[in-house]
């Protein structure tokens, strides 16, 4: 096996032995039992708070965080785990180890660093504003938004700028490739017990149903009379098809009659399937996606950035999360954050055969829409060799006929809607329907006035993807076609990371919040030599 092999096979190793040894405690010691359904709620969202002078809120700051933190829930987390505070310490100390240039403190790639975790700072009990709104509570939590934005922002552009040809010196880390590797290994364990030892947020909680209810009934969740319109219909087909194999282990059999009515609406009684399930696909999905980051990295960098750049991404407090009691803010409680990032890396270590990229990039896609906005910059990636943009066509093409068309045949209209607008309705209308999500006053969009209002009504009706600040999004989708052309595969990641950067920033709810959707491709194309690389000189 060569060297680039053995250290992605270390990750997937390490990482599976963590979770075999901490699985077999849990289970041995909580034998799965049925629960009955919490209720699946469509989320409503009040009017924000009155009006407030910024010198008032700036007043009235430590009393704001000294209400949150007497307030906090009660953590089902294990307290174990690091905190909010060693998390960022942590992450902070890894940057310095791993990824710091401090013989040339002005490297740009220290500058972007910087701004990462920046970004990770404004996290910081930032959950408590989603449930204990003031009108001090709104303002802090509006000003910590809007710096998200911006500083997301001033990643999209140096991102793009640097993929246009901006040149630095080579990485220098502190450590050497020894010690690196200790460093990645012992925090992907970490990920891992992470993982396992915090309750799945409301992604996993909704996609883990959706995947019971594809079990028992052979059909998507899209117009599920249970659960259609709910968020447990809500996400990509592929993230629900990843959840089986898990469940199938735990209980091979299914555990619910079959049903038709929502049981929130009758006597029936509906039970769970087992949360180690979302759990563990989380984690199953994030150690393949480590190891295509390690490939990625090696190929193009060698073995120490290699280990580098594992490390900084597993140490993030994008991965690990931060938040408030039993919440966090991203990380391995989300598999909606974890899942489709990894698959986007699988399509980027496949990059030098095109075919095998283009059907994992429909894969990632069908997982969460956003890897859909890449397509352009595998076009113009490959477009300066035609065998290679056929083959990838091919497989794209190929790939997502087969996710399309299940989702076409196993689904059923449902609500008075055709069958194509019930998953429409379903999936890109919940996450952005006014009745829901869109309403969300969690965020930087949700039911602001002035220009971010204008900047976020629909031109034509109600269509969502018709808003001003999404129109502009898809030009520039549209232009990295021609950013790509010629590029090599760091290049084309820092691209790709720009274009994840751009999707998180029009979301209502959360906005700007959805960091592992790009950081580990920003990893490899701050850090990877940019150099034409074999698959791109092949």
């Amino acid at each position: 096996m060569s060297r680039d092999g053995q250290g992605a096979a270390a990750i997937l190793l390490v990482g599976g032995i963590a979770a075999a040894i901490i699985c077999l405690a849990r289970w041995e010691s909580n034998p799965p039992q049925r629960t009955a359904l919490k209720q699946l709620y469509t989320p409503s969202f009040s009017p924000p708070p009155a009006h407030e002078d910024a010198l008032v809120s700036l007043q009235k700051l430590p009393y704001v965080y000294a209400f949150y933190n007497e307030h906090q829930r009660c953590c089902q987390r294990s307290q174990k785990l690091p905190g909010q505070i060693t998390t960022f310490v942590l992450s902070f100390g890894v940057v310095l180890l791993a990824g710091f240039n401090f013989r040339h403190p002005r490297d740009p790639r220290n500058v972007d660093l910087v701004i990462a975790q920046a970004i990770g700072w404004c996290f910081f009990d930032i959950l408590g504003f989603s449930e204990h709104m003031d009108t001090a509570s709104y303002n802090i939590m509006d000003w910590l938004f809007t710096a998200i934005v911006l500083l997301t922002l001033t990643l999209l552009v140096r991102a793009v700028g640097r993929a246009r040809g901006w040149s630095t010196a080579p990485p220098r880390m502190l450590l050497g490739r020894a010690a690196l590797a200790a460093l990645a290994l012992a925090l992907v364990a970490l990920d891992v017990a992470d993982g396992l030892a915090t309750p799945p947020d409301d992604a996993g909680y909704f996609v883990n149903i959706g995947a019971q209810r594809l079990r028992e009934r052979g059909r998507w969740p899209y117009g599920d009379p249970m659960l259609t319109s709910t968020p447990a219909a809500a996400y990509g087909p592929v993230l629900y098809l990843a959840h089986l194999p898990f469940q199938f282990v735990m209980n091979p059999r299914p555990v619910n009659p079959p049903m038709t009515r929502p049981p929130i609406e009758t006597a029936d009684a509906y039970f769970e399937p087992p949360m180690l399930a979302t759990q563990l696909t989380t984690i199953a999905l994030h150690l393949a996606g480590l190891a295509a980051l390690f490939l990625v990295a090696f190929r193009l960098a060698g073995e120490r950035t290699a280990w580098a750049i594992v490390a900084l991404y597993c140490g993030s407090v994008f991965v690990l999360g931060v938040g408030d009691g039993d919440d966090a803010i991203g990380g391995m409680t989300f598999v909606s954050h974890m899942g489709p990032s990894a698959l986007s890396l699988i399509a980027l270590a496949l990059i030098s055969r095109p075919a095998w990229s283009g059907a994992a990039l429909a894969v990632a896609g069908g997982a969460l829409f956003y890897p859909f906005f890449f397509v352009p910059a595998w076009i113009g990636y490959y477009s300066t060799r035609r065998g290679d943009l056929t083959r990838f066509a091919i497989g794209f093409v190929l790939a997502s006929s087969v996710i399309g068309g299940s989702v076409l045949l196993f689904s059923r209209p449902a609500g008075g809607r055709g069958l194509v607008g019930t998953i429409v309705s379903d999936t890109i209308g919940h996450q952005e329907s006014l009745a829901a999500y869109g309403k969300s006053v969690f965020g930087f969009w949700g039911q602001r006035e002035g220009v971010r209002r204008a900047l976020m009504t629909p031109l034509a009706g109600d269509q969502s993807f018709s808003r001003p600040v999404v129109l502009a999004f898809f030009l520039f989708v549209a232009g990295t076609f021609f950013v790509a052309r010629g590029r090599s595969t760091a290049q084309l990641a820092l691209l790709a990371a720009a274009l994840a950067m751009g999707a998180q920033l029009w979301k209502i709810h959360a906005t700007g919040t959805y960091v592992a959707w790009y950081y580990p491709l920003l990893l490899l194309g701050l850090f990877c030599d940019s150099r034409p690389d074999s698959a791109h000189s092949s």
